[in-house]
This record gives structure tokens, C-alpha cells and sequence, in this order.
């Protein structure tokens, strides 16, 4: 029996198959292939100014625009749940302060867990500033430990609202100080600052570009900086190791993803990011506000949040914010 050879018509089947193969193939491996969202869980400010700072140079590392939208409300818990609750294709990015992963899901009121949401990259880092009214009876922080010690629970200090970052930092200074501290919560840090100048509180803390204006215009005074080290932008301000105080505390800000984001797309994103953390355009953008760039790769940020949310979870319990 002749052989019957079909060459052509097997050709032609073929090239359709090899096509889509190939298409497949070149779809698994063309990440980024369309525009990424970073999602600022706060109202339009400083830190999506940031996130658009990084977006601009990440965007030119990546070939694809990075687009930053703001989802503002609870705190940051909307922003952070829309980004939880997103696809894990490396799409959908939260840029934010530690404190939407590790404080809200522990206050009760956040739509995600913890485990939703895996550090890709650190862009900045902000140390809490301590600061007092000018005419407190004391002027240093060994003075504010021995007057509250001296005086329970005679001491207040002001925060942007119960649960914050801010509110749960200063109630973790004072455990570590062993005083006791009285808080009393305003809507945002300004209010707060403002209510420290006029003397109805005794103390502030929160993000030093707030505070340090009215620092340097003699309303407040200086105490402490939360971080394990100064900075060159405080140094000046003594951090509260050096007075014996065994606690550190910054808003380590950041870039997170989805859980189950594969490992190969964090690793473009995080090299994408750390050049553009690396600028000196941001550079320039954050140090205005006293914040240092200060970038770490996924796992040493996660390392970070993990200790953050480590020393909340011993504060929380004792609380009961999740009923305020």
C-alpha cells in the first residue's frame, strides 16, 4: 500500500497549536504585562506623595505604568482589605505604614488577617518623635519617667484615635518605661499637636514632621525619638535606649502584596522598587518630612512586621480597643 504523506495540511495543523503554545508560554513569563495599581490606604497627603514618587521610577523598571489610587477609610483597613481580597498576580500593591497589617486585625475591626498580606519591600522609614508642652514640669525624658512614676496615670498624652499606631506606641512606652500614662485620642495627629501646644495635654507623638515645627517654633520641647538609633535627621534627640527604655518603635512604610503573590513576581517588583527607593528623587521627596529611605528586601521586611505585630499583640489584649 502506498504511503500517504499529508506534509502541507500537517503543517498547517500544526502552526495554530505551536502559536498558542507559544503564546502561553510567552504569557507565563511576561510579567508585568499591564498597568500595576499601588493602593494608599489613607487620605490624599504625604505617603501617597510618596507612593507616586516611587511609582515613577518603578514604572521605567518595570516597562508597564503604576497607577496609585487612594482608598481612604477605618483607618487604612478599606484600603488594606481591597488589597487583601485582590487577585496574587503582583497587580495590586499596598503602599502603607505596618500598622494596617498588624494593628487593625488585632483591634477587631479589618475585613483580613494578618497572614493576607506578605511584605514585598520597605521604601521609608519614620521614627515616633516625643515630644511635651514647653511649660511641662519636666523637660527631659529621665524627667518625665521619675514625674510619672512619682504620678500614676497623672500624665496624658495625645494621639489621632484610639487603636492608631500612634495611641498603641505610646501605651507600649509606657509598659516598657513602667509608668502609666493617660491617653486621650483626637481626630489626627495635627489635632493632637495642636492641643500639646496649647497645654491640654502633656505629651504628643507621632510622625516628626508634624511635631518638629512646633518644636523648632518653641511650643514644644523634645524628648525622645522611638528608634533603636538616631537619625541624621533628629540626631540631636536622644532615642529612648539611651534613657533605659528597652523599646523601639518606627512606622517602617512599605510596599505589601497578596498572600500566595508567586515569589518570581515579588522578586521583580521588590528589584523594580529598591532602585526606585534608591533614587534621589525620593530621597529628596521624603527627607523634607524628616523620614529616611531605608529599603529592605520581602523577608527582612517581613521580619520587621513580624516584630512589630509581636509587641502590639502583648499591648492590645489589655485594651479593650476593640469595643471603643
Amino acid at each position: 500500500m502506498p504511503l500517504i504523506r499529508f506534509p502541507k495540511l500537517l503543517a498547517l495543523c500544526l502552526v495554530p497549536v505551536l502559536a498558542a503554545a507559544g503564546l502561553r508560554a510567552a504569557g507565563a513569563q511576561a510579567f508585568p504585562s499591564k498597568p500595576i495599581t499601588i493602593v494608599v490606604p489613607y487620605a490624599p497627603g504625604a505617603t501617597d506623595g510618596q507612593a507616586r514618587q516611587l511609582a515613577e521610577v518603578a514604572s521605567r523598571e518595570l516597562g508597564q505604568p503604576i497607577v496609585v489610587e487612594s482608598r481612604d477609610g477605618a483607618g487604612g483597613a478599606i484600603g488594606a482589605g481591597f488589597v487583601a481580597k485582590s487577585k496574587p498576580d503582583g497587580y495590586t500593591i499596598l503602599y502603607a505604614a505596618p500598622a494596617v497589617v498588624t494593628v487593625a486585625p488585632l483591634v477587631g475591626n479589618a475585613p483580613y488577617r494578618y497572614e493576607d498580606l506578605r511584605g514585598l519591600a520597605r521604601a521609608s522609614v519614620t521614627p515616633h518623635l516625643l515630644a511635651a508642652r514647653i511649660d511641662a514640669p519636666f523637660k527631659t525624658l529621665p524627667e518625665l519617667l521619675a514625674y510619672a512614676k512619682a504620678n500614676p496615670g497623672k500624665v496624658t498624652f495625645g494621639s489621632p484615635g484610639n487603636g492608631t499606631a500612634v495611641h498603641l506606641a505610646g501605651e507600649a512606652f509606657a509598659e516598657a518605661a513602667g509608668i502609666k500614662l493617660s491617653h486621650v485620642p483626637y481626630r489626627g495627629l495635627a489635632p493632637a499637636v495642636t492641643a500639646a501646644s496649647g497645654g491640654f495635654v502633656d505629651l504628643v507623638l507621632g510622625a516628626p514632621g508634624t511635631i518638629n515645627t512646633q518644636i523648632q517654633g518653641g511650643r514644644l520641647r523634645a524628648l525622645a525619638q522611638f528608634g533603636a538609633t538616631r537619625t541624621d535627621e533628629l540626631a540631636a534627640i536622644p532615642t529612648l535606649k539611651e534613657a533605659g527604655v528597652d523599646l523601639s518603635l518606627r512606622a517602617d512604610f512599605g510596599l505589601f502584596v497578596p498572600k500566595g503573590t508567586p515569589d518570581e513576581v515579588m522578586k521583580k517588583l521588590s528589584a523594580a522598587f529598591a532602585a526606585a527607593v534608591q533614587s534621589e528623587s525620593f530621597r529628596n521627596f521624603v527627607t523634607r518630612d524628616l523620614v529616611a529611605p531605608a529599603y529592605l528586601p520581602p523577608a527582612d521586611y517581613q521580619r520587621v512586621v513580624d516584630e512589630e505585630r509581636d509587641i502590639y499583640a502583648r499591648v492590645v489584649p489589655k485594651l479593650s480597643l476593640d469595643a471603643k
